[in-house]
């Protein structure tokens, strides 16, 4: 008998956000790097995008990028929240995710923070600023009382674009 693995989204959501300025990150380090995952990402995503550019392949997620980036326009800080609202209802926290969906939904948040960081590379680096300068915080899982720890593990913004590099380099096989 094979056991299917689970996760709720409420615990897959701290990642979410993660791999959001993992994107952000890479894409304000090197623009190079970012359009090379963004190009692997749009021939495999999809087989009737094959051949098109990324922003075409990705057209709808750049749309919405843009409308959510002139409502937040304003102000120093952007989150993740105020691109992506919606999954962090209550509603979606119990929703169970198997370990394909995990990887499909987080890859799609790093491909959402390669198109924001590359598009709008201004409101990219406000949203990485915002992220590893955040006080430290534990979160509820919203299951059974668990908590986790959300901040990141970097000190700046230039870490973080050298973590994602370090990471693209890994992805490369360097």
């Amino acid at each position: 008998m094979v056991r299917s693995q689970v996760s709720e989204w409420a615990a897959a959501l701290p990642v979410a956000k993660a791999a959001f300025c993992l994107g952000c990150a890479l894409a304000l380090g090197s623009r190079s790097a970012a359009d090379r995952v963004l190009t692997e990402a749009a021939l495999s995503d999809a087989p009737e995008d094959q051949g098109q550019p990324w922003k075409t392949a990705f057209s709808e997620i750049v749309e919405y990028l843009e409308a959510a980036r002139e409502e937040s326009s304003s102000g120093d800080t952007v989150t993740f929240e105020d691109f992506y609202a919606e999954p962090t209802d209550d509603k979606y926290m119990n929703i169970l995710l198997t370990r394909q969906e995990c990887v499909v939904r987080l890859s799609q948040w790093v491909i959402s923070g390669l198109i924001l960081g590359v598009l709008f590379p201004e409101t990219g680096a406000r949203v990485l600023t915002t992220w590893v300068t955040r006080d430290r915080t534990a979160e509820t899982l919203g299951v059974g009382g668990q908590r986790v720890d959300t901040s990141p593990l970097l000190g700046s913004v230039e870490e973080a674009c050298e973590r994602a590099q370090s990471l693209y380099k890994a992805w490369l096989g360097e």
